[in-house]
């Protein structure tokens, strides 16, 4: 009976780090624009925002248009909607190699409900993908 028992606790601790269910889930979220044009993929470092200290946003922006060539332009906000305000700061877009975007500096400057935007236009439409932060 000990050995099964320890033979069970070495399977155990040797798939714990391959790829097990119990392993945590990806920090990314995946938002619909308001028109379901597009879907944003993002991911901020650090994890979660902190509060008053400047933080970088990854995302990536999926097209679900077929036939669509032409590369969107991006404009990442965040705004206190309950306040009247947004960020005190603008942050630094740029693109990274690997077609995905990072932005650069953004500061949540006090706690509450934030409203995340991103806003893409490609052609002639623009529309508008929203997540909401809650900052304690």
């Amino acid at each position: 009976m000990k050995r099964i028992l320890a033979g069970l606790l070495i399977l155990a601790s040797l798939s714990a780090g391959c790829g097990d269910s119990t392993a945590p889930a990806s920090r990314a979220r995946t938002i619909k624009s308001n028109g379901g044009t597009f879907s944003v993929t993002f991911e901020t470092a650090p994890h979660p925002i902190p509060m008053n200290v400047l933080f970088d946003l990854t995302f990536r922006i999926v097209s679900h248009e077929s036939g669509k060539t032409q590369e969107p332009t991006v404009v990442v906000d965040a705004r206190m909607p309950a306040h009247f305000h947004g960020m005190t700061r603008a942050p630094k877009l740029s693109r990274l190699p690997d077609g995905s975007y990072k932005a650069e500096g953004m500061l949540f400057h006090m706690p509450g409900h934030w409203e995340l935007t991103f806003d893409v236009t490609q052609g002639r439409k623009t529309e508008r993908a929203q997540a909401d932060v809650d900052l304690k």
